[in-house]
């Protein structure tokens, strides 16, 4: 089995697109928790100390100086200050300035805790700088010893959902990337062998699939490569034989037309060479569809109305019911023996099939419009796309014999003008019979 080409670390990818799925959504799993948690601690972070835990501890550190003799109290504040520098204990003189008040809910809550006999004062500004981060409590011993404390600003309470919205939003980003990812990755040989599909068969040189990508993938790459392989040897040995056998009975053919012409004329002359006439068409047709109406002769720039009226004249110069309406000249680029013999086709088969042909010549915006129109029974619409296919004639029941056609001038016909960037297509003919429409480019 090829080996899978890419970086070192797809080698530790699961083999199957199940296991690469499963694979995306563990990591994606993973991803959310881990940002998940690290958006809650960080949340709690920026909050700092719950304000219930620090009015808890100032008024435990109040009632110890409460119950501490006066004397003894600067110890007792030199100890708290080492044990909890954020609070900031002190005993203020007598007289101290008041600063502005600032609005905090802690002072609420230590009027709770103390009780009565504590006056806890309003909040203010610990610093004569307004706007300060810290704000500063006094708060009255029951003997009427005033007590500073110093804290943090009490910062606001988060927005709700705070975190939920970082995970929010990174659930959508991470999917969205991650989403990507899996298109690309995983579809990427997809979009490859639909690519090497749609193109092969139209002529172009396709290159073989490339075996990357999951299991399964890989699987269905190296079954179109053997196919593409089997395929393009069938169709080259086809090509072969079918050149040899047209190469090989063109001489046969031509020895049998001689030898025919030298005899004395009868109705089994006429005969013979209707027959040596027809085996001629069936090669000349079938080695024409062949090359899919294509032809090595170099485009030129024609008048097409002079080609129809070339056609026509030739019909008629054997006494065939054929004529060309007058109209004006348009100029088209191609190869005029192709546009021949495709009109001539088409021409045969309204003859055969219709008892005329007239042919006229119109243009419709850039396109010119050759039609061919007869008076015969005309083609039922549902089998009009199928009388373009190879070998499908307009009576089933007749037999290789005759001499009639075998299904090939339609498909001819399509085939040079597609070469020719041209198309063609039916239309009823008024009161009864078939017109073809064959459509080339205006140069």
């Amino acid at each position: 089995m090829p080996g899978r080409p890419g970086s070192i670390w797809t080698r530790f990818l699961p083999d199957r697109i199940a296991g690469q799925i499963a694979l995306l959504v563990i990591l994606s799993v993973c991803a959310l928790h881990l940002v998940f948690f690290i958006t809650v601690v960080w949340s709690r972070q920026d909050r700092g100390e719950h304000p219930a835990e620090t009015t808890g501890r100032v008024a435990g550190f109040v009632r110890l100086l409460d119950v501490t003799p006066p004397a003894e109290r600067a110890q007792v504040i030199a100890r708290i200050r080492s044990s909890a520098p954020d609070l900031g204990i002190e005993l203020p003189p007598a007289g101290s300035p008041a600063a502005p008040a600032v609005p905090d809910h802690r002072a609420m809550h230590l009027r709770r805790l103390l009780g009565e006999g504590f006056n806890v004062g309003e909040p203010t500004e610990a610093s004569d700088r307004p706007g300060s981060d810290r704000v500063r409590i006094v708060i009255g011993l029951r003997d009427g010893t005033p007590a500073a404390v110093t804290l943090v600003r009490d910062r606001p309470p988060p927005a709700p959902g705070g975190p939920l919205r970082v995970t929010i939003i990174f659930v959508l980003v991470s999917l969205a990337m991650l989403g990507s990812w899996a298109a690309l990755s995983l579809t990427k040989p997809l979009r490859a062998i639909e690519a090497t599909v749609e193109s092969y068969g139209f002529g172009q040189t396709v290159q073989p699939l490339s075996e990357s990508g999951p299991r399964e993938i890989r699987t269905v790459a190296r079954a179109l490569n053997r196919m593409q392989e089997r395929i393009t040897k069938l169709v080259d040995d086809r090509t072969k034989t079918l050149a040899a056998v047209g190469h090989d009975l063109r001489t046969p053919i031509t020895r049998l037309r001689l030898r025919a012409e030298m005899l004395d004329e009868s109705p089994e002359r006429s005969r013979m060479l209707a027959d040596l006439d027809q085996m001629d068409a069936l090669v000349q047709s079938a080695l024409t569809h062949l090359r899919d109406g294509r032809s090595d002769a170099a485009s030129t720039t024609f008048d097409l109305q002079s080609l129809l009226q070339t056609i026509a004249d030739g019909y008629a110069d054997v006494g065939k019911p054929v004529t060309m309406q007058v109209s004006a000249r348009l100029p088209v680029r191609g190869r005029p023996f192709d546009v021949e013999r495709a009109v001539a086709n088409v021409v045969d088969n309204a003859i055969k099939y219709g008892g005329t042909a007239e042919l006229s010549l119109s243009r419709e915006g850039s396109m010119a419009v050759i039609a061919v129109a007869d008076k015969g029974p005309g083609i039922p619409l549902a089998r009009r796309a199928a009388m373009l296919e190879p070998f499908v004639r307009g009576e089933d029941a007749r037999t290789m014999n005759d001499t009639d056609g075998f299904g090939l001038g339609l498909t001819i016909a399509r085939s040079v003008m597609e070469a020719h960037g041209g198309t063609i297509a039916f239309a009823d003919n008024s009161p009864s019979g078939l017109i073809v429409k064959l459509s080339l480019p205006v140069s």
